[in-house]
């Protein structure tokens, strides 16, 4: 008899220690994964000269597999885009922007390519007050991209 609760002494013990392991790794997988403040849906509000669009532009940051996603709506065309992100460096790099291939006017297709031109060519962002995203692009020539969380 002695023996026999011993052993379920013993087990206990385990089987303690075991469900505490398992708790402190669930907790640290959930701080791994912790929600970047990046990700969401931002609204293109405007350059750095102020002037609002004339198209309802939109950016979602998603994180896919362990990696950031851009996808949205320009002036005609949904687009897509694999950046690689640093954020301790606040750093961004895209190297190409994909899209559909929906016709649109010659005005929205001017501003549509000039958008994607300028997402290659971000590389670095801030963020204020977790509301207001901005890119910072270098080339060709300095320029300011600002979004506002929708």
């Amino acid at each position: 008899m002695k023996i026999i609760v011993n052993t379920i002494t013993v087990c206990s013990l385990f089987l303690g220690a075991c469900s505490k392991e398992m708790l402190e790794a669930d907790s640290m997988t959930v701080s791994t994964l912790r929600k970047s403040d990046l990700l969401g849906l931002w609204k293109f509000k405007s350059y750095a000269d102020g002037k609002a669009p004339a198209f309802d532009v939109t950016l979602e940051i998603k994180e896919e597999a362990g990696k950031y996603a851009f996808n949205g709506r320009s002036s005609v065309n949904f687009y897509y885009i694999s950046p690689k992100i640093d954020e301790s460096k606040k750093t961004i790099s895209v190297e190409a922007v994909g899209s559909t291939k929906i016709a649109g006017t010659l005005e929205a297709n001017q501003f549509e390519m000039a958008y994607y031109e300028n997402l290659r060519s971000v590389d670095h962002y801030d963020l204020k007050e977790k509301n207001t995203l901005i890119f910072h692009i270098s080339k060709p020539k300095k320029e300011t991209m600002y979004f506002e969380r929708k």
